[in-house]
């Protein structure tokens, strides 16, 4: 059992109802005729108003190949579109200038036409729903499926992020079941592509061919969940519907997504199912972790499967959700720093930190965002917090609520920096006569002023102690601390081959105690391979040494071997 149950928000975009198909329990397909294309204006409406709900994901869908059908083109010509995959890139594009990330289903396409929509959408999908020759589809030249089989092989060699999934209830055997869940097993251990898979229940519908059909059952979806959970690879994440299913009673079979969720735009496809909100949302997960995700799962960011030109839009909306995180994270930050954010938490005696992924140098006067940097950090940060716990020095860390978010200990902030230095390099050879790589009779300690404005100006024992910032116990206890903290991180990038060339610290106060607090991650060290003297740290960045988060990556697989990076 998952103990994170992830959804989206999203809006649904019906760009037509017309479809070449007729399937026997459908109730989307309409003819053509005034109103079957949504126009341009209703599109930018709705994504708006999808931009002010806080929405990151617009869904669009259409009926299959609706050029096939007679007297559909001249309603959409009549806006200057000659296809309908051509009206919905425009669209997509809309979306990604008003703020929200494209993921569409449009039936079943060739390779060259998502690779023409692949610019413009994070994601696309098309459900398999069986693979079994059913009565339900005999009408549907594009529910044969062999064509949805190909199509979704297509979209791995494309390494498009895809979805799919089955429909239960149509007239397939849980043996059918079975079969389509290990078709979508092998391709995505072919291609690695399949980033969810929906498994939904059938709900007969008044007027269509299959009223009388009694649909899925409870134990069909519970026994489906399961079967899926037994077949398919562990980073597929298993979704159902929470507005057709008995969700409470199917998530403990394996559930680990709710899919898209919108608070704007209604299921065009089981429009008498609403949505729950999001605080029934909530309470049907209690017990669970909810985190809320793009319509591009994280491990295709990490991995660049998305084209250049949608990039900025996801960054910007993975620290948009990154920083709304739980329902916990108030709206704004009680501080927001040069790449983490500060908020209250509901135990007054705790707060909040949310790693972004902004990357700065030079006082801020370099800047720019990198996919996955604040888990990065946040990682190490967690990592070496607990290394140091166990040591015997006290830190602000208390737990992970989220991959890139951490909850720790309020501290009044000691308004200072503390550095060690091993091996002389950045500023000390720039202010003193010593050469970079120098390796020094013994770990220096020096201590800055923490404030911008001034940059950060050396500051000297006497002067902490006339500006009243520490007493002398204090003091000598927080140089004891960050000594002791160089002699452990030492030791353990030794044996990682790494050198820890130097470091900066800082720390709070809490109950008259002196506690470690801020981070410690590739944002605070200076670290270098013991073989090449090759940068593992955000020197790379500040130099234009190479990949920064490659770097970044290279740490996290020397001192976490098992960590999924």
């Amino acid at each position: 059992m998952s103990s994170v149950i992830t959804y989206s928000r999203n809006v649904f975009l019906p760009l037509t109802f017309v479809c070449r198909n007729s399937c026997g329990y459908c109730i989307f397909r309409r003819p053509p005729g005034d109103g079957c294309v949504l126009s341009p204006d209703e599109v930018l409406q709705i994504l708006r108003r999808g931009a002010e709900a806080g929405c990151t994901e617009a869904l669009f869908t259409f009926g299959e190949r609706p050029e096939e059908v007679d007297g559909f083109l001249p309603f959409l010509e009549q806006f200057g579109y000659s296809s309908i995959l051509e009206y919905c890139h425009a669209m997509a594009e809309e979306a990604l200038r008003i703020g929200l990330l494209p993921h569409t289903n449009a039936g079943v396409m060739t390779a060259d036409e998502m690779k023409y929509l692949s610019d413009v959408n994070a994601s696309m999908g098309l459900m398999l729903e069986t693979t079994a020759d059913i009565p339900a589809h005999r009408n549907c030249l594009g529910k044969e499926p062999g064509r949805r089989i190909a199509m979704i092989e297509d979209a791995g060699r494309l390494k498009i992020p895809f979805t799919t999934g089955i429909l239960l209830g149509i007239g397939e055997t849980p043996s059918d079941r079975r079969q389509s869940l290990q078709v979508i097993a092998d391709l995505h251990k072919k291609y690695g592509h399949i980033q969810e898979i929906i498994i939904q229940n059938f709900c007969p519908k008044p007027g269509t061919e299959m009223s009388a059909f009694p649909g899925a059952s409870l134990r069909d979806m519970q026994e489906t969940v399961r079967m899926a959970k037994e077949i398919l690879p562990p980073d597929i994440a298993i979704q159902i519907p929470p507005n057709l299913a008995d969700a409470e009673k199917i998530l403990l079979c394996g559930v680990t997504d709710l899919g898209g969720i919108s608070p704007v735009t209604i299921d065009y496809v089981n429009p008498d199912h609403p949505w729950p909100a999001f605080d029934e949302l909530a309470a049907l997960t209690k017990g669970y972790t909810l985190q809320e995700r793009l319509c591009i799962y994280p491990q295709y960011i990490r991995k660049g499967w998305y084209h250049d030109k949608i990039r900025e839009r996801i960054i910007s909306l993975e620290n948009t959700i990154l920083m709304r995180g739980s329902s916990v994270i108030p709206a704004k930050p009680l501080y927001e720093g040069k790449a983490k954010s500060v908020y209250t938490s509901e135990n007054p005696d705790e707060l909040i930190v949310v790693f972004r992924n902004d990357m700065t140098a030079f006082n801020g006067v370099k800047h720019d965002l990198f996919t996955d940097k604040g888990r990065l950090n946040a990682t190490a940060s967690n990592f070496f917090m607990k290394m140091l716990e166990a040591e015997g020095i006290k830190t602000h860390y208390i737990r992970m609520s989220a991959p890139d978010t951490m909850i720790v200990r309020r501290l009044e902030m000691i308004p200072l920096e503390v550095i060690v230095r091993n091996v002389a390099a950045g500023s000390m050879t720039k202010k003193y006569p010593v050469a970079e790589g120098t390796v020094l009779d013994w770990p220096v300690v020096t201590i800055d002023y923490k404030d911008d404005e001034r940059g950060d100006p050396m500051i000297n024992d006497d002067l902490i102690q006339v500006l009243h910032i520490l007493t002398g116990d204090e003091l000598t206890q927080v140089k004891k601390i960050a000594l002791l903290v160089n002699t452990v991180l030492t030791r353990f990038f030794d044996e990682c081959g790494i050198r820890l060339v130097d470091f900066k610290l800082e720390f709070g106060k809490a109950g008259g105690n002196i506690f470690l607090g801020d981070e410690i991650s590739m944002d605070s060290m200076r670290l270098w391979d013991k073989e090449t003297g090759e940068s593992f740290d955000k020197d790379v960045y500040r130099f234009d040494k190479g990949d920064v988060i490659t770097a970044y990556r290279n740490v996290l697989k020397r001192i976490i071997p098992e960590f999924s990076i």
